[in-house]
């Protein structure tokens, strides 16, 4: 797929210019509405106008505490100015400050006096629960909070040490652990960026490395422990902008391929979230160039390039330009696409568009990563065969601005790196991204964006073919994997049997999303009747495949065991305002959220709390009023692979509905349980 564009970009597009832009973003402290982050903005509109981008334009919103876009309130500006932690007591010594480690101020912090404030430093451990502060001297002190790992844990945490009154808070939390490179003791120096929630008044905080949380807690058990705290940050009304940079289409300027990465990041250096950015403006030189010199025909589709505050520039677009969405042919969503692999742990990560979006995208990029040339020859033959970059396609995860996209229909592929050793980190520097990672990244993402562009009836027919090869291999390793579990002792026939008709109605719907890129008339009733002919050979081939299922035998209880037993979720259908982007997790609070993970995880052991957003993301993108909960539940369970009962859903749904985000419709259906 698409050869002659992957020569194209390995001629016209440079990593070392990418990570050259890259070290530029990360001189800048990027928080949505600082001065770092204005003067990226700027920085990236005008070198995306000198790669040549044929029109810039900028776009402003509020970022002030009250204004919504699509139920998204637009959190404060905030900016960080100085800061440093001393110990005072049992000695004198400088602990860190945010000149020398900006990730050590927690977004939306507050601030101290002037010349600071000497407090006490009182150890709540995990700082979890009630009982952890006890009868403890928190208020007017600072509290010490461990780590606890998961992004869920701290915002429990920080929401409860608030609830108490402390001055401050000092924390070594550390999100999103690898093991065993990516975890508090492998990483003692590292201070992670971390973020209260938005409010105009916070208690001052610092995050701090496992050493210093260590001897803070060594030194508390002794004795009394004080600290010199000097904060001094803004919280105040800003506004956030958005950059839009085309290359316009030749005959459907109106259809749109959308390249999207963000301006802001979590701290400075943060060279995850500049690599992004700065990717998107080689593409945008690389496709320029090559128009200019007769190498790329100009695509019938135009290219543009948005740049956001992440989550917040893309809810403001997504609100003010709903009529447009449709245009929209793909949103591909770009974080650290230039990791260096050997020394952040890391891989290339293709996190697939979800499936409540049936789309072509998903198998195209599939295809593109499997099939564009790589790195190094073959001894025995001449040509780029074996791949020194790992690149990777995983299934729906809302890292990023993706999931916005993809909650109003858009398709949208988030390309990342992960594991990422120094995610968030003072660490994560632009030494620490590759010019061959982002070489790799951009000719996939390059010809991925130029081929959907250029693509018309005579390109739909292949694309088409590659969905219908790949789906009927997906039959295949369903039917396959019950032949091994049966092996095994397990009995998932009828579980089997439901994925397969699962995967052939979404591979169908993906066939015919191809239509979308052909014009009307006979051209289109053409490529139509092939889209027909290929969906009846899948039905064909899946019919066998459910006809072979019929034959293994099954254990007398083995329907029960794979939650065939009817129960409320086959009566709810779920429905939610179509003004709202996902609200991710709501409605439940920490223990009950807790509770569930747990009970899901007795059913299946990969469960752990990072899967909650995942299935709240799809919960909501596939509750239109038609689907009852059982079938989410089932379509939930093949996306991710998961073996988990309905129930589960239906607690999360619960708590949509606490929340007044979800109506849960009650609707008999006839046949018993998947009607």
């Amino acid at each position: 797929m698409y050869a002659d564009l992957d020569a194209i970009f390995r001629a016209h597009l440079s990593g070392t210019r990418a990570q050259q832009w890259t070290a530029k973003i990360t001189e800048y402290y990027r928080s949505p509405g600082s001065s770092g982050y204005h003067a990226v903005t700027a920085f990236v509109a005008n070198a995306i106008r000198d790669a040549g981008a044929e029109d810039v334009t900028e776009e402003r919103y509020p970022l002030d505490g009250e204004t919504e876009f699509l139920g998204r309130t637009m959190p404060p500006a905030w900016e960080p100015i100085e800061a440093a932690l001393d110990l005072v007591v049992p000695r004198h010594a400088r602990l860190l400050s945010f000149a020398e480690t900006p990730s050590t101020l927690p977004w939306w912090c507050g601030s101290t006096a002037d010349d600071g404030e000497i407090v006490e430093v009182v150890d709540v451990g995990r700082g979890l629960s009630r009982s952890d502060y006890g009868a403890k001297a928190v208020r007017g002190n600072a509290v010490l909070i461990r780590d606890s790992e998961s992004r869920p844990a701290w915002a429990q945490a920080a929401g409860l040490a608030k609830e108490h009154g402390p001055a401050g808070i000092i924390t070594d939390f550390l999100h999103s652990q690898t093991r065993p490179w990516r975890t508090r003791e492998a990483l003692p120096e590292a201070v992670q960026l971390l973020r209260l929630a938005p409010a105009w008044e916070n208690p001052w905080a610092f995050a701090v490395g496992y050493d210093i949380a260590e001897m803070l807690s060594a030194a508390i058990r002794r004795g009394p422990v004080r600290v010199r705290a000097r904060v001094s940050a803004r919280t105040f009304k800003g506004e956030g902008i958005n950059v839009m940079a085309s290359i316009d289409g030749a005959e459907r300027p109106e259809e749109t391929v959308l390249f999207i990465a963000h301006t802001s990041a979590g701290t400075k250096p943060c060279a995850n979230c500049a690599a992004g950015p700065a990717l998107m403006i080689e593409l945008c030189r690389a496709i320029r160039s090559a128009i200019r010199s007769g190498n790329l025909r100009r695509p019938l589709r135009s290219i543009r390039f948005l740049f956001v505050a992440e989550g917040l520039g893309s809810a403001y677009f997504l609100s003010t330009q709903r009529g447009a969405l449709s245009n929209i042919k793909a949103a591909i969503c770009l974080d650290s696409v230039g990791h260096s692999q050997s020394r952040l742990k890391s891989s290339l990560v293709h996190y697939r568009s979800p499936d409540s979006i049936p789309s072509y995208v998903n198998d195209l990029t599939l295809a593109l990563i499997e099939e564009l040339p790589k790195e190094a020859d073959w001894p025995f033959l001449n040509g780029p065969m074996i791949p020194l970059v790992n690149f990777q396609t995983l299934p729906y995860t809302p890292w990023s601005d993706n999931h916005y996209w993809a909650g109003l229909r858009v398709p949208a592929p988030l390309f990342m790196s992960w594991p990422d050793l120094y995610f968030h980190t003072q660490l994560l520097t632009a030494d620490n991204t590759d010019p061959v990672v982002f070489e790799r990244s951009g000719r996939v993402l390059g010809s991925l964006a130029v081929g959907i562009a250029r693509a018309d009836e005579s390109e739909a027919g292949p694309i088409m073919q590659e969905i219908a090869r790949r789906a009927g291999s997906r039959f295949g390793k369903v039917a396959r994997t019950v032949l091994q579990r049966m092996q095994e002792g397990a009995q998932i026939v009828p579980r089997a049997q439901r994925e397969i008709r699962y995967l052939l109605k979404r591979d169908a719907d993906a066939i015919y999303s191809v239509l979308d890129l052909v014009a009307g008339g006979d051209q289109k009733n053409r490529v139509r009747a092939f889209a027909d002919q290929l969906v009846a050979d899948l039905h064909a081939h899946a019919n066998a495949e459910l006809e072979r299922l019929k034959t293994y035998k099954m254990a007398p209880d083995s329907a029960e065991s794979f939650g065939e037993r009817s129960s409320e979720a086959d009566e709810i259908v779920p429905c939610h305002p179509a003004d709202r982007l996902p609200p991710g997790v709501v409605g439940l609070s920490y223990d009950e959220q807790a509770e569930l993970v747990d009970a899901m995880r007795g059913e299946d052991a990969r469960v752990n709390w990072e899967t909650l957003r995942i299935i709240s993301d799809e919960l909501w993108n596939f509750a239109d009023g038609t689907r009852t909960l059982r079938d989410i539940a089932d379509a939930i369970c093949f996306e991710f692979g998961f073996e988990i009962q309905p129930t589960h859903i239906l607690t999360l749904a619960r708590g949509f509905e606490r929340a007044g985000l979800f109506a849960l419709n009650h609707q008999a259906r006839a046949g018993g349980p998947h009607g």
